[in-house]
């Protein structure tokens, strides 16, 4: 039987003393992380290859290409690092961006490229869940800098310019909605909820026990017309077996799903 995985406490319930000691836990473990990415990204080098500049979290630049390592999550390759390299000859164009806060953004366009990522462990019909990993196609980078000085930001900017990549207008992202819609739910965090407000909170952790995840009406309803369509034409009393069928085949799956996928783990 799979051991249980004991629950972390509230932070707000911890001394002074397991705080600071989580905190450096965490920083030497992000220490570790980035050396051994920067000694893999090392590893990937081509002979006569020269590193123009690295800058932590950001991609390596060489004179020849830019070198962005990942570290996969889950099974079977769970640990395993994986490069995703971009040569300068192969950028088709290079557009300059920012984000609503002026920080820089660099948009590569180039040929259709495969990167392992996060994907839906299971799919049916339009339906899709659970957590795994596997190719997903792209025709674009983007990769975002605090400050225009970066040395990432510039050597990959230098080695374009010089490759003779042509440059596209522009751009500016923005997020949607208004700043008062942005921060309503922000706010409304801070009062006293009430009791409305409460009893649908209770509701949402008692569903999200019960499936062991949370299902969106989106896929919830489309499921339920897929039993209870057919049942309308056969006896209308079936549209609510079916629903309630379809329900309990969701807590089923999820629960099997939520339960394989920590046995996978280890967990």
């Amino acid at each position: 039987m799979a051991a249980q995985i004991p629950t972390p406490r509230p932070w707000n319930e911890l001394s002074r003393a397991e705080r600071r000691r989580l905190r450096y836990e965490s920083i030497e473990r992000r220490k570790r992380w980035l050396a051994e990415r920067d000694a893999f990204l090392e590893r990937q080098l081509e002979p006569g290859e020269v590193v123009v500049a690295r800058s932590r979290d950001h991609p390596l630049v060489t004179d020849r290409r830019v070198l962005t390592a990942r570290q996969l999550s889950y099974p079977p390759r769970g640990g395993e690092w994986i490069c995703s390299p971009l040569a300068f000859a192969e950028v088709g164009r290079w557009t300059p961006g920012r984000r609503h806060d002026h920080r820089p953004l660099l948009r590569l366009e180039h040929p259709p490229r495969a990167r392992i990522e996060h994907v839906p462990d299971h799919r049916f019909l339009w339906f899709a869940w659970g957590n795994a990993e596997g190719p997903v196609i792209h025709t674009t980078t983007t990769f975002g800098f605090g400050r225009d000085t970066n040395s990432v930001l510039v050597a990959i900017r230098e080695g374009l310019e010089r490759a003779g990549v042509p440059r596209g207008e522009p751009f500016v992202i923005r997020p949607a909605g208004t700043r008062e819609e942005r921060t309503r739910g922000s706010r409304t965090s801070f009062t006293r909820a009430s009791p409305m407000r409460r009893a649908r909170l209770g509701l949402r952790q008692a569903s999200d026990r019960l499936y062991r995840g949370r299902l969106s009406w989106r896929v919830r309803i489309p499921s339920w017309l897929l039993l209870a369509v057919p049942a309308w034409f056969i006896e209308p009393w079936l549209v609510v077996p079916a629903i309630v069928l379809a329900e309990v085949a969701w807590i089923i799956g999820l629960r099997w799903s939520s339960r394989r996928s920590r046995d996978r783990h280890g967990g």
